[in-house]
């Protein structure tokens, strides 16, 4: 058993590693950076950034070096469980995370639940009275349920329980564009 975990995580690791890299360098490809897009959100609020301003957010923000050294960063402040500040929100990631993982996590113990209340009472009665019109239609609708985008499923339950219950666990939808 110890043999086959270990030969997994010799394939695990460096996957993981030729995903991340990869992944970095695809995001460092287009032109420019957050610091570019916040100047330029600035001078559209009608704000003037000076060069050594711009040089001290390139610096503020570890984009003045190279993109070896931000990814060896990165990847050792992961293994360490420091993942960095959010750009937008001004706040730790880990702490974002932990803000919204609770929630992440009872949404998908409820969608178990639910998939189970649902799926477990229709394989019985499509085992015992194989064969049925009843048979037939819960497979039909099963089948339905399966070929349902997850997306879009998901967008209309946000949708109806906002709708009909004024629960909002997306932030999608406003009450004033309803």
């Amino acid at each position: 058993m110890l043999i086959y975990i270990l030969r997994r995580l010799m394939i695990m690791i460096p996957t993981l590693l030729i995903i991340s890299v990869l992944i970095f360098i695809i995001i460092e490809l287009p032109p420019g950076d957050y610091v570019t897009s916040y100047v330029q959100a600035l001078k559209g609020k009608g704000y003037e950034i000076s060069q050594t301003q711009l040089e001290a957010l390139r610096k503020q923000y570890g984009l003045d070096k190279s993109w070896l050294d931000r990814y060896t960063s990165w990847a050792s402040g992961f293994i360490t469980g420091n993942l960095g500040m959010s750009f937008t929100y001004d706040e730790p990631v880990n702490k974002l995370i932990g803000d919204r993982l609770p929630l992440t996590i009872m949404i998908s113990v409820v969608t178990i639940l639910f998939t189970w209340f649902l799926a477990i009472p229709i394989a019985i009665f499509s085992a015992v009275k194989k064969y049925t019109v009843g048979d037939y239609a819960l497979t039909f609708i099963g089948f339905i349920g399966l070929s349902i985008p997850n997306f879009f499923l998901a967008i209309l339950l946000m949708y109806f329980g906002f709708k009909y219950f004024g629960v909002s666990i997306g932030g999608l939808f406003s009450r004033e564009y309803l």
